[in-house]
């Protein structure tokens, strides 16, 4: 049997992005922290997801079958950590931090963002604790040539 305890460790080493999550159902929305993503095709252009099974935006995410994902700028912490938790939305805000609405989906995205795409879901299926969502990229835009944060840059580590 191999060592568990050292693939752990292997799989701490792995590069991710930290980005947010957009997701919304009617007038509910939210923004989450995540940073298990990539894309999965060219042609259609497709990106995977990977949400927690008890999170708020695997709620919305169902219910409204779109998402979206907010690049960060290096030194988010603040929006990081925000963002662990449901925010509430005041006006174009949600908690602290502004967003807008994503044109082709509604899912909001947060304002400060380098990059971000909006998705329709085309497929969702259980992974172990976590809910894998495919959804067909159909907007997007880059707002800075900053580069997009990673987890490792920001000390924080999900996995093992």
């Amino acid at each position: 049997m191999g060592n568990l305890e050292a693939a752990s460790a292997a799989l701490l080493r792995h590069p991710y992005g930290i980005f947010l999550v957009g997701s919304r159902a009617g007038d509910r929305l939210n923004l989450m922290t995540a940073n298990w993503g990539t894309q999965c095709s060219f042609e259609p252009k497709l990106y995977t997801v990977f949400i927690e099974k008890d999170a708020y935006t695997r709620q919305l995410i169902d219910e409204g079958g779109v998402f979206s994902i907010c690049l960060l700028p290096p030194g988010s912490e603040d929006v990081v950590s925000h963002f662990t938790k449901p925010a509430e939305v005041v006006g174009n805000k949600l908690g602290e931090y502004e967003y807008f609405a994503g044109p082709e989906t509604g899912a909001p995205v947060y304002a400060g963002s380098v990059a971000w795409f909006e998705c329709r879901v085309v497929e969702a299926r259980e992974v172990g604790d976590h809910v894998q969502y495919v959804g067909e990229v159909v907007n997007g835009e880059v707002r800075s040539e900053e580069p997009a944060w990673t987890l490792q840059e920001l000390g924080w580590d999900y996995g093992g």
